[in-house]
């Protein structure tokens, strides 16, 4: 069978996706380009803000005009199947945790039991995510995921060690560990976060893991150990950790379960462990009841902690959360706190990245972009560079810089010559 594939969201549903896509080639199926092509369809969805719910639907549409069997997996098929059935009663759906199940999906077998998300196929590139775990210990008045995706359940530590084995013998040179929180990994099983760090590091070829998002109050009961397993070279020195907000009162409403002195403790440590880390943090801005010094408590701690990436997001209320039925702010009070904030974090990014100039790093470089080679650099800085091929590590000087990103020379490891 011929199967077209769109896929969207986060990194760990780029993972169930190449899952997906490796189980279907597995069994005999074909991944096609074009849903003109295709036998079958399949949508792997986000709903995560309303936003992105209304391009899910759009596309679910679309995909079902083509009179094709359509599978619709991923979020909104498990936390909205209402949605997805009233736009499209014919689809077939598959739930984050059964997306190894999209062969017998497919071919019409029955689907009996959940099992975990390792010790199968996954089809993999240069880089390639993988979830070690699924769900949340959490509870987050504002958040879907945790419908979507259920309580935290970790995978075995032996298993996703071998499949990342498996990967990097195939190709793979920058492995992304996945997960709705991934500090919180093994807590449900007795292991954690660290001891599959270190157990991966220790897996043979050149590679590098890039740590996904933690939850602040899972990071901070780790820390030590967190920290002793970053030491790695195969380890990004970087740090994705959301604040969401610095109001306290606005935490508390957010049902986030830590405060802001928890929170400056973990990226304090990171920072003084590795003095280049690249530091990640995600805000909410017009979040039900945020008062201007709610806002200005945000803008503060921004500046205060000076992030290399700002995930910006006004509020957007999701069905079956809490927030769902808290009263909204006006959508221009919500426009131009997001703007005020934007040019703070980029102001504060552009002066990071300059920083970098003059300094002689490694990078391993993963694609290209309009004639660049594009890489990262051991702390996951963006770096553009020119005349290195996709899959090597190679030594770059950073010559100028940008919000978003480097722009290096690269230097011959033998002569430091550059080459064009």
């Amino acid at each position: 069978m011929k199967v077209y594939v769109e896929s969207y969201g986060c990194a760990a549903n780029q993972g169930d996706t190449s899952i997906m896509e490796g189980v279907l080639l597995e069994r005999g199926h074909i991944i096609v380009d074009n849903v003109d092509d295709a036998d079958a369809v399949l949508i792997n969805t986000c709903t995560v803000i309303d936003t992105t719910q209304q391009r899910m639907m759009n596309r679910i549409r679309n995909l079902r005009k083509s009179g094709k069997p359509l599978v619709v997996a991923g979020c909104m098929a498990s936390a909205q199947e209402e949605v997805v059935k009233r736009i499209a009663p014919d689809a077939l759906l598959l739930s984050p945790r059964r997306a190894h199940s999209i062969a017998d999906v497919l071919e019409g077998k029955r689907v009996h039991t959940r099992s975990p998300k390792v010790g199968v196929p996954r089809k993999a590139g240069l880089h390639l995510s993988v979830p070690i775990a699924d769900g949340c210990s959490y509870r987050c008045s504002y958040c879907i995921t945790k419908r979507a995706r259920g309580n935290l359940t970790s995978y075995p530590l032996e298993g996703l060690a071998n499949d990342i084995a498996d990967a990097i013998g195939r190709g793979s040179r920058e492995i992304r560990l996945t997960a709705q929180d991934t500090a919180s990994y093994g807590r449900d099983s007795g292991c954690t976060l660290g001891e599959l760090l270190e157990k991966i590091s220790l897996i043979e070829g050149d590679f590098r893991v890039r740590v996904g998002m933690m939850h602040p109050r899972s990071a901070h009961e780790i820390l030590d150990e967190l920290l002793e397993a970053y030491r790695h070279e195969k380890i990004y020195k970087f740090l994705h950790l959301p604040l969401q907000s610095a109001s306290p009162r606005i935490l508390k409403a957010m049902r986030r379960g830590y405060d802001i002195e928890t929170f400056m403790e973990v990226v304090e440590a990171f920072r003084n462990r590795f003095p280049r880390l690249m530091f990640a943090t995600d805000i909410i801005v017009a979040f039900p009841g945020e008062r201007e010094e709610d806002f200005l408590a945000s803008v503060e701690a921004v500046k205060e902690l000076q992030p290399d990436v700002v995930n910006i997001t006004r509020f957007s209320p999701r069905p079956h959360t809490d927030a769902w039925h808290m009263k909204r702010m006006p959508t221009h009070i919500a426009k131009e706190r997001s703007r005020i904030l934007s040019r703070v974090a980029d102001e504060i990014a552009l002066e990071k990245n300059r920083g970098y100039i003059g300094i002689t790093t490694g990078a391993l470089v993963l694609g290209t972009y309009n004639g660049f080679s594009v890489g990262k650099t051991d702390s996951y800085k963006s770096v553009f560079v020119k005349g290195v091929q996709p899959g090597v590590f190679a030594t770059v000087r950073v010559v100028d810089a940008a919000p978003t990103h480097l722009h290096a020379i690269y230097l011959n490891d033998d002569d430091f010559t550059y080459h064009d």
